[in-house]
């Protein structure tokens, strides 16, 4: 990476850079004006990587241009790639050359002040063995700062759209879409001064026509908004009832129209992050304008708080894997899974979608009454919800029919948002219900089923505790092997305690208590080897000089034989003695934090504690004086 400057003013960077998902080598000037960073001069990013594309493939890319105080200005080209190497090669003067297989994007022109102006060509083309194999996309657009204007074509998978704009970048006259096997158009949009007023379809030489906009929204106020995603989403509204509706939206114009946004957008990303831009080309329209009023949307407000927590209840029920397997051997859980499926389905999905096209700025271009048939287009629900249980062999289906004890409280007699609100109360105040009778059983379900895989867990402990005592070697001291017997006894009389009440709570910490239990027999068993273990660490080898050879002697004899005679017998005891589920976990860690504490001091000054040691014997204060941590528990 390198920052030069250039006269007083410009300064240069070369190094590595990245924007969003592409990070390759860039140059470009700069300049310092204040606090803020302004683009200036030639730009230059790139990447191509040979031995990714030769063991497998390569993603490249490459875009250029000006910028004028941090605006692109003049002109960019842009190059995308996604190739895969072949196996021709050939050699042009003395350089080899490699044969290439993939996708390749382009598109160049002039920007000004950020916006695309004159004629832009984005252009994506299938490679094969480095030459061009077939067209996949093509646009072809003229711009005035930004706006549409004039003739366009837009060319995709066998289909090309032609049509025009006025200087205001407004659609007009007919929009026209061919397919490349037949002849003539084979749908047109006619558009006057950006009002979509009809569409034509054609069928073996017919053509069948659409009103777009009912004759009594045409009178109405317009507004002028981009043909884009929303846009469409209002003529599926318009259409999705039309007596004579061809659903022609979900068609081939929308789809070439949505693709070249996308590549648009792909520009528009990129010069956005470098410097202030406005790429995206505003295709123009005007539709009907019906704004929301303060009532309306006081009513969606209240919908949208209404509709996040009945939805929270029931994506909280409809995902828990317990009730998903209940609700197979459970008719009751049957019954309630059903019902918030029917809920969700008839009342909450629709609903969601009211919200979404909210968010989606839509509503105030679209007639309530054909926006709630859009929501319902089989009619409202009812406060009487049919489920169907289950579908027997016979085909004959069970249904059972749920209504809120007080559903008369409720009225669906409303009209447009109005409707929709009642329909949110009801379906809310249903899953509270539901929330209230369900989510009881599942807690009872769900604390018998944790019950159960607990007293599993204690049998596996209990097992796992008498093998161990099982192979306790023959060699063990008896007063290892009494203290060992004495866990397994404690154990077996907190199990059968546990099982007298049978409580969730006591089974979790009885299962606790097993873990430390075995735990516990663990440690006693290791104690002969952790005392070897310490004898030879406090071994030294001596020089004997009447034997004129090393000798092993033992040093710090006094805190070994507090270890070996007030230590371990007074762990021994206590187990003995005071072992229980409330104590155990307590010796476990104090025989562990002993032992480590026992190595720690063969390398440590422990003179003082030597000659403390001489009077001292019990084993608390041994433990006290060796810094063990101890933890005690009052009875």
């Amino acid at each position: 990476m390198s920052s030069t400057a250039i006269g007083q003013d410009i300064q240069k960077y070369a190094g590595t850079m990245k924007l969003g998902e592409y990070e390759g080598e860039a140059e470009y000037g700069y300049k310092i004006v204040g606090t803020d960073t302004l683009l200036e001069g030639a730009f230059k990013m790139q990447r191509s990587n040979l031995q990714a594309l030769l063991e497998k493939n390569d993603t490249s890319f490459s875009f250029s241009g000006t910028f004028e105080d941090d605006y692109p200005e003049g002109f960019w080209q842009f190059q995308f790639g996604k190739f895969q190497s072949e196996s021709k090669t050939e050699v042009v003067d003395f350089e080899y050359r490699v044969a290439v297989s993939g996708v390749q994007e382009r598109t160049s022109g002039l920007v000004t002040k950020g916006k695309p102006n004159g004629k832009w060509t984005y252009t994506v083309e299938q490679i094969k063995n480095s030459e061009v194999e077939k067209t996949l996309f093509k646009s072809d657009i003229e711009f005035d700062k930004g706006i549409p204007r004039r003739n366009f074509s837009i060319q995709g998978d066998n289909n090309t759209l032609v049509g025009r704009f006025l200087r205001n970048g407004l659609a007009h006259d007919e929009w026209s879409l061919y397919n490349g096997s037949e002849p003539g158009e084979t749908e047109d949009w006619i558009f006057d001064d950006g009002l979509l007023k009809e569409v034509r379809s054609y069928e073996n030489g017919t053509a069948h026509t659409t009103e777009v906009f009912e004759s009594s929204s045409i009178g109405t106020d317009t507004k002028i908004i981009n043909l884009d995603s929303g846009y469409i989403k209002i003529l599926k509204i318009q259409q999705q009832y039309s007596s004579d509706s061809t659903l022609v939206f979900d068609g081939k114009i929308p789809g070439l129209l949505r693709q070249n946004a996308a590549y648009y957008k792909k520009i528009d990303s990129i010069l956005s992050q470098l410097g202030q831009s406005s790429f995206l080309p505003e295709f123009k329209v005007r539709v009907p304008y019906f704004p929301l009023d303060s009532v309306e949307i006081i009513q969606l407000d209240t919908i949208n708080q209404r509709l996040q927590n009945a939805n929270a209840i029931s994506n909280s029920f409809l995902n828990d894997t317990h009730l998903n397997i209940l609700k197979l051997s459970d008719d009751e859980a049957m019954y309630y899974y059903s019902l918030i499926q029917a809920i969700s389905e008839n009342f909450l999905s629709p609903l969601t979608k009211l919200i979404q096209y909210r968010e989606e700025g839509i509503l105030d271009f679209v007639k309530r009454e054909k926006l709630m048939q859009n929501l319902w287009p089989n009619g409202f629900p009812s406060k009487d919800i049919s489920v169907r249980l289950a579908t027997g062999s016979d085909t004959l289906s069970r249904f059972k029919v749920f209504e809120l004890q007080n559903a008369s409280a409720y009225s669906f007699d409303g009209e447009n948002l109005t409707k929709a609100e009642q329909l949110t109360k009801y379906a809310a105040a249903s899953l509270a219900h539901v929330e209230q009778v369900l989510g009881a059983k599942l807690t009872k379900e769900k604390q018998q089923q944790e019950l159960i895989a607990l007293e599993e867990e204690l049998i596996v402990q209990n097992k796992a505790l008498q093998q161990l005592i099982d192979s306790i070697p023959s060699t063990l001291a008896p007063k290892y092997r009494r203290a060992i017997n004495h866990i397994k006894s404690v154990s077996d009389k907190s199990l059968e305690d546990f099982s007298k009440h049978e409580q969730l709570n006591g089974a979790e910490k009885l299962v606790d208590c097993y873990e430390q239990m075995n735990m516990m027999a663990k440690a006693i068993l290791a104690l002969p080897e952790q005392m070897e273990e310490i004898n030879t660490a406090y071994n030294d080898r001596v020089w004997n000089p009447f034997m004129a050879t090393l000798m092993n002697e033992e040093v710090k004899k006094r805190i070994t034989s507090a270890y070996r005679k007030n230590l371990i017998p007074y762990f021994l005891e206590q187990i003995n003695a005071n072992l229980s589920c409330d104590s155990v976990s307590e010796l476990v860690a104090l025989i562990e934090n002993t032992h480590r504490r026992m190595l720690q001091l063969r390398n440590e000054d422990t003179a003082r504690i030597e000659r403390k040691l001489r009077r001292e014997q019990d084993p608390l204060k041994i433990m006290q004086l060796f810094n063990v941590q101890v933890e005690t528990k009052e009875n």
